[in-house]
């Protein structure tokens, strides 16, 4: 059994290649987001199905051990009324006292005394081939040829295994059902491993596809920059920490002057190459510490923690001369591109909407008088 079909193999060399490619020029689209997600859904499925043949192994294992065990004490029952010749340690052969015994037996535990090989039989049957006859003369492997070292650290195996080696042990009826009980645990207890092992290899992967997907879920499909969602996350978290420090933090909301244009007049491709290289462009302008998202359409939001009114003007300055500067070409004409930007500082006490719309009102007003320019919201 392997943990991936080819199919499956495939599936993850391709998003291996495309969650690397997603920081550079080629970010997921949602189409291979949901198909990861479809991909997760898939595997959990798959996981609780394993869960539930793994649940019933271990309850048919728990279910030998018991079966083992009441073997084990089947044999000390039997143990004391084993008639041996104090000389030559050969069972006694006596008909009516064998009656009497299993009449007892049959009276007091739950052994059950079976009609197996005589010693000397035994010892022919394991001289010749190295198996134990089975009740009607079928015959299985010897255990203990059966067995490797990650068997053996099994603690019911390494308990009961002493049992089935021994040379006197083999030589009485209760042998051949207490070997062959045996001998399904060994097997049950490899494929229970197995599964363990496919359960560890679909848990990590799993958590891999879960990590990506998450990581997905908070990213522009497009830009690669952070969403709308995780953009409020973060400025939530930033209003919680500047409510117990005191400092401040600031909002830049950018707009690209005349993107309906570019996109009517060059196509909807350039115009998404626009949005990816001003993205590329922000986040390389910015600190380590700030957050860039794409807000919506031609719109990005730029949170800058502990920064004042003066200094985000600055930063919003920068960023338009980046956006200006720019070098975007169709065919042989060379496109010019402009931005416009809106700063706040977040006054104690607001909430983070309230932040948002004054910057966004500053962004208006720098619409209104022109384009390409910053205004700061005061």
């Amino acid at each position: 059994m392997t943990c991936c079909s080819e199919k499956e193999d495939a599936f993850i060399a391709r998003f291996e290649r495309r969650f690397a490619e997603s920081g550079t020029d080629s970010p997921l689209t949602f189409a291979e987001a949901e198909e990861i997600f479809t991909a997760y859904k898939a595997l959990l499925r798959r996981m609780g199905r394993i869960a539930k043949i793994s649940d019933s192994y271990q309850s048919e294992v728990k279910s030998l051990v018991l079966e083992l065990r009441e073997a084990a004490a089947n044999v000390k029952t039997l143990k004391g009324f084993i008639p041996i010749c104090a000389s030559c340690k050969k069972v006694r052969n006596d008909e009516v006292y064998w009656k009497q015994l299993e009449q007892y037996l049959a009276e007091h535990s739950d052994a059950m005394l079976s009609h197996g090989l005589c010693p000397d039989c035994a010892g022919t049957y394991r001289s010749l081939s190295g198996r134990i006859p089975e009740p009607g003369g079928r015959t299985s492997p010897d255990p203990a040829r059966l067995l490797d070292e990650a068997d053996v650290e099994d603690p019911v195996i390494l308990r009961f295994l002493p049992t089935v080696n021994n040379r006197h042990f083999a030589e009485t009826p209760l042998y051949g059902d207490f070997t062959l009980l045996f001998q399904k645990y060994v097997r049950l207890s490899r494929r229970l491993k197995r599964i363990a092992r496919i359960s560890d290899s679909y848990q990590f992967e799993l958590q891999d596809i879960k990590t990506r997907f998450e990581q997905a879920s908070r990213s522009d499909y497009l830009t690669g920059l952070s969403n709308r969602l995780d953009m409020y996350k973060r400025l939530e978290a930033e209003r919680s920490r500047t409510a117990r420090h005191g400092k401040p933090f600031a909002v830049i909301m950018a707009d690209i002057d005349r993107f309906k244009e570019i996109n009517d007049t060059f196509g909807h491709d350039l115009g998404d190459q626009v949005l990816v290289t001003i993205a590329r462009a922000f986040a390389g302008c910015l600190r380590g510490e700030d957050s860039c998202a794409r807000w919506g359409g031609e719109e990005f939001l730029i949170l800058l923690p502990e920064t004042c009114g003066d200094d985000a003007l600055a930063v919003a300055e920068r960023l338009r001369g980046l956006a200006e500067n720019l070098a975007l070409e169709s065919g042989t004409s060379r496109i010019r591109v402009t931005i416009s930007l809106g700063v706040a500082v977040y006054a104690a006490g607001e909430n983070i909407d309230s932040c948002i719309k004054r910057a966004d009102d500053a962004l208006y007003r720098a619409k209104n008088a022109g384009r390409n320019r910053s205004v700061l919201h005061v």
